[in-house]
Formats: C-alpha cells, sequence, structure tokens
C-alpha cells in the first residue's frame, strides 16, 4: 500500500502523464500518483501529501485550488539528455523555430538548450498565435520541438522531437528529503542521471568515429588546429600531404611538420584570402581553409589540403558530365540541305575547317544556318566529347551579360546565388563556345572577351582570381564588321582574333535551286506526303527569301498545318510570300523609284538602319518603340531626331513596309518590308548600308 500520495498538476494532459511515469518508475509502489489540471474542482486537491505544479507559470493558479497549508513544489523541467545528440547534428548557424503548445514552454526550452551549451543554432520561440510573417517562416530551417509536433506550422518540413520534458533531478531530491525518504534513493537517481550522461556520451562517442570515418575517407588531407597552430584532428591522408614520416599527434604545432614560412604565415592569418596554391615536395597543393567559431568567436582553422592535377582532373570529369545536361552540339554536316555549287563549296571548307582548332567568324543573314555550321564544325573536331556553349548577344540584356558569360562570386552583387556561378567560358572548358550575333556585343564587353581570348583565362565578376578556360571560339554575325569597325562600333583587335578563318553562308536568294531539296527534307522528316504544284514552286522560286531558310522552314510547317488539301497550289501560301513575290518580280527601277521617293525625306541610309533594326527585333522578340529606335541608332552612330525618325516610320509604313502600333505594341516590320531591305543591300552591294553615311 502506499504510503504517500503526490497531485501532479499540469496545463497540458501529456506533461501531467509523463510526470506521473517517471516519478512512478522511481519510487514505485510507495507513492499515488494522481495528475489534476486547473480545470478540476477544488475538493480534488484535498488530501495530498504533495502537489508538484508542472511549471513556474501554473503555480499561483495552483496556489488557489490547493489548500491553504498544502506543501507546493514547483517542477524544474530539463530536456530528456538521451535526445540531446539530436540538436548536435543541426548544422551551425541554421535558424530553428522551438515550438510547444504555450509560449513560456517553447521560451523555456529555448533557455535550457543555450544552458547546455548549444549555441551554434539561431532559435525562435514559438506557440500557436505567435505571429510570423511569410517571408520569415520561409527563412526557417527546421522546428525543435518537446513533445510538441503537432503544432508545428505546416510550412516546415523538417521537425526534431526530443519527447516531453522530464523533471529535472533538483526536484526529484527535493521531494526526497520533503517527505524524508532515505538518502540511498538520491544515490540511485544520481546512478540513473549518470547511465543516462553515458549513453549519451557514446552516442557522441560513436558519432565522432562517424565523422572521423567520413573524413579518413575523403581524398583530401584534412587537420582542425587552434589559434596557436596545434592539431586538434587530423585525418589519415594527412601524412602524405605534408610529406612527413613523423607521427602526427593531438596538441603538437603545424610547425613541426612543415617548414615553409609561407605557408605557415598563411595557415595562420585571418583575413580574406581563403585558398592558395603552394609547392610541396615538388608537387603543386591546394590550401583550403576555414575558421572555426563559438559565439561568432573564431576559436581555430580547419585546413584541407589537395593535389592541383587531382582538382584539374575532376574538373574535367566534372565538364565532360555537363555535355549531358544540354551543352551538346545536336547538328552535324548531314543536316546541311542543298545541292548548289555555293552551298557544297562553303560546306567542304567548313569540314576542313572543323579539323583544325583555329578561332571561326561565320558571315551571314538571319536565318541561312550559321550555328549549324558551328555545331557540325564541333561535332567533327577534336573537341567532339567537350561541351557545346551558344550564347547570343543579341538575345542577352546588357545588365546580365557579363555575369553570364563570366560567372560571378557569391555576394557579387544582390541576389547572386550562394556559392557563385560558373559562366558560359568556364561551362565550355575543352570544348566549344559559340558567340552568336557578336556584332551586337558593347564596346566594353569586347575588350574582356578579347582578353579572355587572348589570355585564355576568365575573372569573374566580383572574383580576384583568374580562372584558366581552354575552349574553342566560333562567332558569328550577319553585321559588317569591318564597316562597324570603320565608325568605332567594333573592335579591329578582337575583329582578328575572331577571324583566324572566315565562313560566309550564303543566303537562300543566291541558292533557290536548293529549294525544293529543302522542302523535300522537312516533308520527309515531318512524315508527309504533301506535294506542290509547279507554279506554287514557281512562286517560291521567284520568292526573295528575306528570312532565308529558317522562313522557308516555317513556311512548310504552315502548310503542314493549315492546308487540308495533300495538293499545295499558289493560293494556299501565306500573303507574306505571295506579295513579297510581287516585289520581286518587279524591276530594279522600280525599286530604285521607291528609293528616290524615300531620298525626298531623307538619306536613304537612314531608313535601312530603322528597317534593319527592326528585323532584329523581330528576331528578338522585342517590341520596337520609337524611344528603342532612336536609342539604337544613336548608339550606332545614326545622327538622326526624333522628329525625322517619325517622318521615315510614316513614310515606311505608307509603303506598306511595316506596321506602326501603339507606343505599348511598338512597331514591327512586316515581309514585304525585309524583302525590300534585303533588296536595299544587294542593289550595287552595300551602297545604301547605313553605316556609309
Amino acid at each position: 500500500m502506499a504510503k504517500y500520495r503526490i497531485a501532479v498538476v499540469a496545463a497540458d494532459e501529456r506533461i501531467g502523464k509523463g510526470f506521473k511515469n517517471q516519478l512512478e518508475s522511481i519510487f514505485h509502489d510507495e507513492m499515488e500518483i494522481v495528475t489534476l489540471n486547473l480545470e478540476d474542482d477544488q475538493e480534488l486537491f484535498l488530501g495530498f501529501d504533495l502537489i508538484m505544479a508542472a511549471s513556474s507559470a501554473i503555480r499561483d493558479e495552483v496556489k488557489k485550488k490547493a489548500p491553504l497549508n498544502a506543501k507546493i513544489i514547483t517542477v524544474i523541467r530539463n530536456i530528456n539528455t538521451l535526445e540531446l545528440y539530436k540538436v548536435f547534428n543541426i548544422e551551425a548557424g541554421a535558424k530553428a523555430l522551438v515550438v510547444s503548445n504555450y509560449f513560456y514552454a517553447a521560451k523555456e526550452t529555448v533557455d535550457l538548450l543555450k544552458e547546455i551549451g548549444l549555441n551554434h543554432i539561431e532559435y525562435i520561440p514559438y506557440s500557436p498565435g505567435t505571429k510570423l510573417h511569410d517571408w520569415e517562416l520561409d527563412s526557417i530551417d527546421l522546428a525543435i520541438t518537446a513533445g510538441a509536433s503537432d503544432y508545428v506550422p505546416k510550412k516546415i518540413s523538417r521537425i526534431i522531437d526530443l519527447g516531453l520534458k522530464v523533471i529535472d533531478i533538483s526536484t526529484i531530491v527535493e521531494v526526497i528529503l520533503y517527505l524524508g525518504l532515505p538518502l540511498e534513493r538520491i544515490n540511485l537517481f544520481s546512478l540513473r542521471y549518470m547511465k543516462e550522461f553515458i549513453s549519451l556520451n557514446r552516442k557522441i562517442s560513436d558519432l565522432k568515429s562517424t565523422l572521423v570515418a567520413v573524413l579518413d575517407a575523403s581524398s583530401d588531407g584534412i587537420m582542425a588546429l587552434d589559434l596557436d597552430g596545434n592539431v586538434i584532428f587530423k585525418n589519415n591522408r594527412i601524412k602524405a600531404y605534408l610529406g612527413t614520416d613523423k607521427e602526427i599527434s593531438e596538441g603538437d604545432n603545424i610547425a613541426k611538420f612543415i617548414d615553409n614560412v609561407n605557408i605557415i604565415n598563411f595557415i595562420k592569418s585571418f583575413d580574406d584570402k581563403d585558398s592558395d596554391v603552394f609547392n610541396i615536395n615538388r608537387r603543386d597543393v591546394m590550401i583550403n581553409k576555414n575558421y572555426l567559431s563559438d559565439n561568432q568567436k573564431v576559436t581555430g582553422t580547419v585546413v584541407s589540403f589537395n593535389y592541383v592535377s587531382e582538382i584539374q582532373n575532376k574538373e574535367k570529369e566534372i565538364r565532360k558530365k555537363l555535355v549531358n545536361k544540354g551543352n551538346v552540339a545536336k547538328y552535324d554536316f548531314s543536316d546541311i540541305i542543298g545541292c548548289s555549287k555555293s552551298i557544297r563549296t562553303v560546306t567542304e571548307m567548313t569540314r576542313k575547317v572543323a579539323k583544325t582548332d583555329l578561332s571561326v567568324l561565320i558571315l551571314g543573314e538571319n536565318g541561312t544556318g550559321k550555328e549549324l555550321y558551328a555545331q557540325a564544325i564541333h561535332r567533327n573536331s577534336s573537341r567532339r566529347d567537350g561541351p557545346f556553349v551558344a550564347v547570343n548577344f543579341a538575345a542577352l540584356p546588357e545588365g546580365l551579360v557579363e555575369s553570364e558569360l563570366f560567372g560571378y562570386e557569391e555576394g557579387a552583387f544582390t541576389g547572386a546565388k550562394k556559392g557563385g556561378k560558373r559562366g558560359l567560358f568556364e561551362l565550355a572548358h575543352l570544348g566549344t563556345i559559340f558567340l552568336d550575333e557578336i556584332g551586337d556585343a558593347s564596346l566594353s564587353l569586347q575588350a574582356r572577351l578579347l582578353r579572355v581570348i587572348q589570355e585564355k583565362e576568365v575573372l569573374r565578376v566580383g572574383g580576384m582570381s583568374p580562372i584558366p578556360v581552354d575552349v574553342r571560339v566560333i562567332a558569328a554575325t550577319n553585321r559588317n564588321l569591318k564597316e562597324m569597325i570603320r565608325f568605332n562600333q567594333f573592335r579591329q583587335d578582337l575583329y582578328y582574333r575572331l577571324n583566324t578563318i572566315t565562313i560566309k553562308v550564303p543566303p537562300l536568294r543566291d541558292r533557290k535551286e536548293d529549294i525544293k531539296y529543302i522542302i523535300n527534307y522537312y516533308m520527309r522528316s515531318l512524315k508527309v506526303e504533301k506535294k506542290f504544284t509547279k507554279e506554287a514552286i514557281d512562286k517560291l522560286i521567284k520568292y526573295d527569301w528575306p528570312g532565308n531558310v529558317r522562313e522557308l522552314e516555317n513556311l512548310i510547317h504552315y502548310v503542314v498545318e493549315i492546308v487540308d488539301d495533300n495538293i499545295i497550289d499558289v493560293g494556299d501560301l501565306p500573303i507574306d510570300i505571295t506579295e513579297g513575290s510581287d516585289i520581286t518580280e518587279e524591276h530594279d527601277e522600280g525599286v530604285v523609284g521607291i528609293i528616290k521617293s524615300l531620298e525626298n525625306i531623307c538619306p536613304i541610309g537612314i531608313f535601312t538602319a530603322v528597317l534593319e533594326e527592326l528585323e532584329v527585333a523581330d528576331d528578338s522578340y522585342v517590341r520596337a518603340s520609337r524611344a528603342y529606335l532612336l536609342d539604337k541608332l544613336l548608339s550606332k552612330g545614326v545622327n538622326t531626331t526624333d522628329s525625322t525618325l517619325r517622318k521615315v516610320l510614316k513614310e515606311l509604313d505608307s509603303w506598306g513596309f511595316i506596321n506602326v502600333g501603339s507606343t505599348r505594341q511598338g512597331t514591327r516590320i512586316n515581309q514585304r518590308g525585309k524583302t525590300f531591305l534585303s533588296q536595299l543591300k544587294t542593289i550595287n552591294g552595300d551602297i545604301y548600308n547605313f553605316i556609309s553615311l
């Protein structure tokens, strides 16, 4: 029969049951343990030798319910010792929401964790009703709770539950002393506590053994040093890197094993330089260091050693794998369709070029297949197993182009990714980089490109040390770079770096005999049986194809999807084709007549420049407002005003070459305008090109 009756009063039923079970496991049948809550009637609080308030927060409420002469002890609670190892494993600097059903309980858990010395985490107490913004919740890494995981916000998926809190040994001792129980009970309970700490220590020891095994499995040599350079920890690879036969023990000073003063100074210095290369035993070794800290106070250094040759080999393997992630050339010479002399001549020359490792400049109008040739060169070169990385300067915003090309370091600018980002030149290492629309690169960017190509190294935005790159450069443009050099719009030194070999891809209007072959190729690839009538083919032959092969491909997709009949006649062709061929059929004197009419407004070079910018905007899906056009023209040295530009657009619109929309819609060049622009460029050579003004 029980000698004593004890009441455990708790606001949370689970806490009360947990305390009851703990007391019964200690005192067995000597005590009758009853759980109560604050909602129970006052008479239920009668007849107890001792009343235990589950926390200081409810002591006053318990006092109101208990008899006047009742002995009330406030339970000092603690975290279950056997669960603490879960907190040890949390990464330093993590932000943890400490959750309980009551805020005072959450705050108590935070205080207990800090008192134990687990200060490597940022704790935020939380209970239902605590106001947190969505952005604050998004910054939380995990939740820690003592048996209250039901109250964790749904947004947080990572939860560490330490189980219900337990009665601290100090409270157990207070109960034993008050009830006059034998003091041996204190010794027995102390032994139980010691067993728990031994068990926890064993778990910590197991964690340390696991950590040692992980670090020993690393190919790096790793050691941790205190502020004086004494060894705190080292893995089994470190001796090989230091080239010593001496045994390295904890407490040994690093200077005992390294006689290079520069290395010692680097390891012991506290600055922004966290890596450097040194020669140890005739081998280049990369040494990296990170600082150990406790409560934002530096307590030591972790140093890792790795052979530069091994880093380079790993880098090669990683870059090879990037080929499988999209940086791959899909097209080969077999994808270049045509039997005309012009296309066969260019293709045969390009096959020879592919076998070299020289820089290549590919010239040609939009839609002629410049990138197709670039990919074919890569696939037939010695770099075929490396990545093929393409970048289009016309499509890249000026503010992003440098970080995309050259990469950036962590913290280089607002919004920079953690860890930084590799640029396209780094991704193209041991492969080919294709610089499309190089004529659209700004002069400042051209200077950086020249340095990368000359020095074969790239400096990331915000970086301090250049990174070596081995790439073959293929550039392409639809612009006249020589004329741009004359007007200081393109660097002459970059031009000659790129122009080791020049390939000029002919426009479709110069190889119209290939149109039938191209149509048959696409019809086969689309698995379609449709045929063009002779009249329709004649119309296609007469058309000038300002959009080149790309425009012809679009036409084929159009007739396949829109025309129901298997026989395609002139009436089935898009209106742009039929209207465009009508313009083409006009005698050159007719076009010259249009030019003379336009020259009554302003020099023909300005009309040409406007049409060219509209064509570039159309290819890049850019809405060309008048302000946009004026800015582009002035940046390219075309001296004009908003008033003149307004007249030019009005005149081009009246001739049906452009469609002028609202400011929001912008102005667009149509097919008739593209055909006219093509004729402007071909009549008397490039006499009407804007840069000849």
